[in-house]
């Protein structure tokens, strides 16, 4: 006759999943926000396929649209566990899309910056765009890897019911190294809008491009220009056939809307950063993890008002190429 003991030891040993034993939520995700966030994220992520595809901006698909099908993948996850609440696999698909997907927004950001940077000038700039791009995206690459794997071993720690503390500090290092990243970003991109509007450039940058001929020194306007097609003006020096002072004035309105677009789908993505930082620092017993308000509101909110700022004052219509 089986003991008490033994028949519980037996059925532990049969347990192969522990996030199968009651909801890894600590909750069951409601009906609204899974649909309305799957729905929405197709959406933006149609436009800026859209977007890319009209004005050949390839780097929105290494960018955008894999952050937004990731986005994508993980709401619906939670929408599947509406359904099946102690079903692994949409948890598991769900926490590992979406803390990862922001990453790939965040890059986009970093790309835009070095557009604004050719269209104003490289030298109010304290980097070139292609350091911007080569110290940022490498910085955010290391951040997506640490992420991924973070939560990759969470999940695989809750399904064999050991302890998941580690993982979740290499997930919450990931969500703290984008956000060191981003205010670094930040610090620049405020202090090269700075230096434009007050037209400080920066004296290195001005004399690295002055020897390879792309500045001039001086400003270019109308009258300083010979007649469009005349010999005088085949025959001008290059830094004489720059934008006249009224292409730079109109250039310069396009771009700040771009700039403002920029910094508020920023502002988004770094106050979503913060919350997932405080999150996987309290644990998954923790006040934000358990209730799933804190989620929609600071994660999903957020994250899909960044990307839909992204659309809206997108460099496609805003930066000439």
């Amino acid at each position: 006759m089986a003991t008490p003991s033994s028949t519980s030891s037996a059925a532990a040993a049969t347990i192969t999943n522990y996030l199968e034993l009651r909801s890894p939520y600590d909750y069951t995700p409601e009906l609204a926000p899974g649909l309305a966030f799957t729905i929405a994220f197709g959406l933006v992520t149609l436009v800026h396929c859209g977007i890319a595809m009209r004005y050949k901006n390839w780097a929105a698909f290494a960018t955008l649209v894999p952050g937004g099908l990731l986005e994508i993948i993980g709401w619906a996850g939670r929408l599947w566990s509406h359904y099946s609440v102690l079903d692994s696999d949409p948890f598991i698909m769900q926490m590992c899309c979406l803390i990862v997907g922001p990453a790939f927004f965040s890059a986009w950001a970093y790309t835009v910056l070095g557009y604004c940077i050719v269209a104003l000038g490289p030298a109010y700039s304290l980097l070139n765009p292609k350091a911007y791009l080569a110290i940022f995206v490498t910085a955010d690459a290391v951040c997506l890897v640490l992420q991924a794997i973070g939560g990759g071993l969470a999940a695989v720690a809750a399904e064999a019911g050991t302890d998941t503390d580690a993982p979740t500090r290499i997930m919450l290092a990931g969500v703290l190294v984008q956000l060191g990243t981003m205010t670094i970003f930040s610090i620049l991109a405020v202090d090269f809008i700075a230096r434009v509007i007050s037209r400080r450039p920066y004296a290195h940058r001005v004399q690295s491009l002055a020897r390879h001929g792309l500045w001039s020194g001086a400003e270019v306007s109308p009258s300083t220009l010979p007649p469009a097609g005349s010999d005088a003006e085949k025959h001008t020096p290059a830094p004489l056939h720059g934008p006249t002072s009224a292409d730079r004035a109109r250039q310069l309105r396009k771009t700040q809307l771009l700039l403002i677009g920029t910094a508020f789908a920023s502002a988004m993505l770094y106050g979503r950063g913060v919350y997932r930082s405080i999150e996987l620092a309290q644990g998954w017993t923790g006040e934000l993890m358990t209730h799933e308000v804190y989620f929609v509101y600071l994660d999903g909110v957020l994250v899909v008002l960044g990307y839909a700022a992204f659309a809206a004052l997108n460099p496609g219509w805003l930066i000439e190429k």
